[in-house]
């Protein structure tokens, strides 16, 4: 993995220059202890696949980029093997920072950052591999590549978090599911090496065909997701055509149910989860009159079953989507459908997800100012989910939504209101009322 950053001020500078000082301090031991140079041919070789692969990444949301580069470093340690690996490796992985984009844009500090930490990496897992090598190729092999991971990540992840100003935690859910990886593209390498030894450059094309399988897998997968995010979001366009207030409240909702699901420590394919069914819990008020939505008082005993109805809209819309169908239960309420071709283990996940986004939505719903309600302030919001614990809402959910928000040193309700929606009727100064919709219009009273 390396930084694809584009900012041209970069906040880490300090972290990047403090990271190619010390690499060009170990360069310049190793080529001061006498270690011998590989032969020019293996060196440039496996050089220039190098940079080939890493020339052609795949960018991550968060700025983090993966290529199967960590097959070709491997490839030249174990073709290296005890003839200058060390100092062999360390001029290799030089190349994988040499990234022609970055170049053209003019983001020296970030090239050289990355021709640095992959010269660390390298040089640390040719040591290692051959540290180890008395031990058996396995422990080698094994020491070698765990060894290149934690020197990776460890040098990209807090160079991304500074620079794009993200959350480690973030920059790490990124990065995480990418990290098996590391084994399966270290094995290969190791195999083409060992090959490379024996019967010279005919052994390469074993390091081309995967690297280019490897990327379109990875394009693939991206490209997906990317349709699945475009897919949300013209549900989101089309509910903020309809209400501008139930957009804004989506994207609320969407964001405090991954601040509870961190505190949980869901996995990262969970919190994707977990997203993309807060921002289509509402998706049902499509079918929901404008008048019934943005009403000011208390809704009648019809209005309010038209309301209700916008949960068969919801499970309509969902069940014809393929990647939304298992979205049905959190988003409609309808925890029927939980059930439906789940493992018990499945069924667990989209319970718990349900509760998260119950807590979320009720918060959301408590501190924005409603056509039928004014914002509540945020200790009254705290003070309604602590109170409905246990009963209304899932108790672990609120203490963790309380506690991200608490951590975060944020405010939200009466006073802390961003983008509030005006709407025709000024609302009323009310009660909590429910967490979705303003209190029915007691029997018998005229509206």
């Amino acid at each position: 993995m390396r930084s694809r950053l584009k900012f041209v001020v970069l906040p880490g500078w300090w972290f990047e220059v403090a990271c190619v000082v010390g690499a060009a301090a170990l360069l310049a031991w190793e080529l001061g202890s006498g270690q011998r140079l590989p032969e020019l041919v293996p060196l440039t070789l496996f050089g220039a696949l190098l940079l080939a692969s890493e020339n052609t990444p795949i960018l991550f949301p968060s700025a983090t980029a993966v290529s199967p580069g960590f097959m070709t470093v491997m490839a030249a340690i174990a073709a290296f093997d005890h003839g200058g690996a060390v100092l062999g490796a360390s001029i290799v992985g030089i190349a994988g920072g040499l990234s022609v984009d970055l170049i053209r844009k003019g983001r020296h500090t970030t090239v050289l950052f990355n021709c640095a930490q992959y010269l660390v990496a390298s040089a640390a897992a040719a040591a290692v591999y051959e540290s180890l090598g008395g031990l058996g190729r396995a422990w080698a092999f094994g020491g070698s590549v765990v060894v290149f991971a934690a020197i990776n990540v460890g040098a990209v992840l807090p160079q991304v978090a500074l620079n794009y100003r993200e959350r480690p935690r973030q920059v790490w859910r990124d990065m995480r599911p990418a990290l098996p990886n590391y084994f399966a593209f270290g094995l290969l390498g190791v195999l083409v090496g060992v090959l490379y030894r024996e019967i010279g450059a005919v052994a390469l094309p074993l390091l081309i065909i995967p690297a280019v399988i490897t990327r379109k897998v990875f394009a693939s997968f991206l490209e997906l997701q990317e349709a699945h995010d475009a897919t949300v979001k013209v549900f989101i366009k089309a509910i903020e055509a309809k209400d501008r207030y139930t957009a804004g409240h989506t994207e609320r909702v969407a964001k405090y149910a991954l601040y509870i699901g961190e505190e949980l420590r869901l996995a990262a394919r969970d919190l994707e989860h977990l997203r993309y069914a807060a921002l289509l819990h509402d998706v049902g008020k499509l079918a929901v009159p404008r008048r019934i939505l943005n009403k000011p008082g208390r809704l009648t005993e019809d209005e309010y079953a038209i309301v209700q109805r916008h949960n068969q809209v919801c499970v309509d819309i969902l069940t014809r989507v393929d990647f939304m169908r298992s979205m049905v239960g959190t988003a409609s309420d309808q925890h029927a459908y939980f059930a439906t071709g789940a493992s018990e283990r499945e069924q667990s996940r989209l319970v718990q997800e349900a509760h998260i986004v119950a807590v979320a939505d009720a918060f959301d719903a408590m501190t924005s100012t409603r056509s039928y309600r004014q914002a509540l302030s945020q200790e009254t919001a705290f003070r309604e989910l602590h109170d409905k614990a246990g009963s209304q809402f899932n108790p672990r959910c609120v203490e963790a939504l309380i506690r991200a928000i608490q951590k975060r040193g944020e405010h939200y309700g009466l006073g802390f209101e961003e983008g509030a929606v005006e709407f025709a009727v000024p609302p009323p100064v009310a009660g909590v009322g429910s967490a979705g919709l303003g209190d029915l219009v007691p029997r018998g009273v005229a509206t």
